[in-house]
């Protein structure tokens, strides 16, 4: 916000609209606080941009803690599809499991995962995020505890908790476009990459307090049984912590402004017909990159025996051993999350997915003509594999989940994000089902081989089909109609700093 904002929160551009204030607030409004993740005073509160004198109740939360909430949301939809690895090993033990009922429990929350992001990101631009934002919270923590009771039968739990997984992904599934989107359009051009990372580097905290929490249970002198019902319902906890903050989220006013331009099917249809090369460009990018970062997942046993972890006495010391490898692997791969907060809005949404990509590519062509000798090496291998993740997570990992939650207008934003995001979900549903028997059948050199391929085309599209969207401002159909340009692209000749100065109330 600029700093001849006047006493009631608007610039002196006079772009007061009636979607930034509430209802009764008649004009008056308490001053903005200059407060955002980067410290920076680029924005303030956000929604509908202030306090009321008179109605400091009704009072938007900050841009801190909206990211927050956000955040603890996206760190808990990765803790329950990352926890479930862990918990097969366990449920092995106890109960009399095939291999093809193991595969269906490992992808049931994948495939829900999909579906929730198609469905929700449609109903997040016909009904609202906010709204939508609830109901996933009410699938996720309804089917978390569903999961940590499910019933037994004679083969043990794996039908009911097939079931409630399925469902859970599918909450989980709506988090994504709709996570990203509430982001995005609470932040302002300068600082909207960074955070949005920061939402997704969640995930990477996630998968670290998955194994973590599971490897503690193990620790107290209790039944395996209830360590994998604790491991699947604490996951419960964060969302209800944050519950009552998510109730009291507000719509933006990117989608308020928008909100009574009711679109039909056809309309929607047409609107993303107008954007395919770019919608081919976010998609493809993420289906191509999960099934390249499921590839990771072929070091795990090699990591294992290098870190002395392999076998144990008892049933227990293995699950022991898998959890503190787990976690090991997690913490690996957080250096770039982290990094990828700073650098994005410097150095580009587009130029981070393409360096990514080829040193992805890099990287598994080297562990594919090389793998035999480089894995004799213990710690060239584990730096080796540490570089995988860590390009992976400064680069196409975070930038597939930002680049499609800022490139497309305001009615279909969370529509193409969901889109994109289930495609990322199919690359990982084949990922998880099929790197096994290919590696069985022809080894780890082709299937790194395959995984550099793989990278490649990913580099390929993102040339041709991703535009840059760094310090681009959000748009929408009837702001770019009036500004004469496509409404599905966003690296066009930015809007006027009027209608910048109204986002960045946001």
């Amino acid at each position: 916000m600029s700093s001849t904002d006047t006493d009631c929160g608007h610039s002196q551009n006079k772009m007061h609209k009636e979607a930034d204030c509430s209802d009764d607030c008649n004009g008056t409004r308490e001053p903005l606080i200059p407060w955002n993740v980067s410290g920076s005073s680029s924005t303030g509160l956000l929604g509908r941009g202030g306090w009321c004198r008179s109605h400091k109740s009704n009072r938007d939360m900050g841009l801190l803690t909206k990211l927050v909430v956000i955040s603890v949301g996206f760190m808990t939809d990765a803790y329950d599809l990352f926890v479930m690895g862990i918990i097969i090993v366990i449920l092995r033990e106890l109960y009399s499991g095939t291999t093809v009922v193991e595969s269906l429990l490992a992808t049931a929350a994948l495939v829900g995962a999909a579906i929730g992001q198609l469905v929700f990101g449609l109903l997040g631009d016909h009904i609202g995020r906010k709204t939508m934002f609830i109901v996933t919270m009410t699938f996720i923590i309804t089917f978390t505890l569903c999961s940590a009771l499910s019933p037994l039968n004679d083969s043990g739990p794996y039908l009911a908790l097939i079931l409630f997984r399925l469902c859970l992904g599918f909450g989980i599934g709506g988090e994504y476009p709709l996570s990203a989107t509430i982001a995005a359009e609470s932040s302002d051009s300068s600082t909207r990459g960074r955070n949005m990372s920061f939402v997704f580097s969640m995930q990477g905290f996630g998968n670290l307090l998955a194994p973590s929490m599971v490897s503690l249970f193990l620790l107290l002198p209790i039944e395996l049984e209830l360590v994998w019902r604790l491991s699947l319902g604490i996951a419960a906890i964060p969302c209800l912590l944050t519950a009552y903050h998510r109730l009291q989220l507000h719509e933006s006013t990117h989608f308020m402004q928008v909100e009574k331009t009711k679109l039909s099917f056809r309309m929607t249809l047409g609107m993303l017909n107008k954007c395919k090369l770019h919608l081919f460009g976010t998609a493809a990018t993420w289906f191509l990159f999960d099934i390249t970062f499921y590839g990771n997942g072929l070091f795990k046993e090699t990591v294992i025996e290098i870190l002395g972890l392999s076998g144990g006495d008892t049933a227990r010391d293995v699950i022991q051993n898998t959890a503190l490898a787990s976690i090991c692997i997690a913490a690996i791969a957080l250096p770039g999350y982290f990094l990828s907060i700073p650098l994005i809005d410097i150095i580009g949404r587009k130029s981070i997915q393409l360096v990514g990509f080829g040193f992805v590519a890099v990287l598994f062509a080297i562990m594919g003509a090389a793998y035999n000798s480089i894995s004799e090496k213990k710690v060239l291998f584990i730096f080796v594999y540490g570089l995988t993740f860590f390009w992976s997570n400064l680069g196409p990992n975070t930038t597939t989940f930002v680049i499609p939650g800022e490139i497309y207008s305001t009615e279909i934003r969370a529509t193409c994000h969901g889109i994109s995001a289930a495609a990322g979900k199919l690359g990982a549903i084949i990922g998880s089902l099929f790197f096994e028997p290919v590696a069985s059948a022809w080894g780890y050199q082709v299937t790194f081989a395959v995984c550099s391929g793989i990278a490649i085309a990913g580099l390929i599209i993102t040339i041709a089909c991703v535009p840059e969207s760094m310090n681009t401002q959000l748009i929408s159909a009837a702001t770019t109609t009036s500004n004469h340009t496509d409404p599905t692209t966003s690296n066009s000749t930015p809007p006027s700093k009027q209608q910048e100065s109204t986002s960045t109330r946001e």
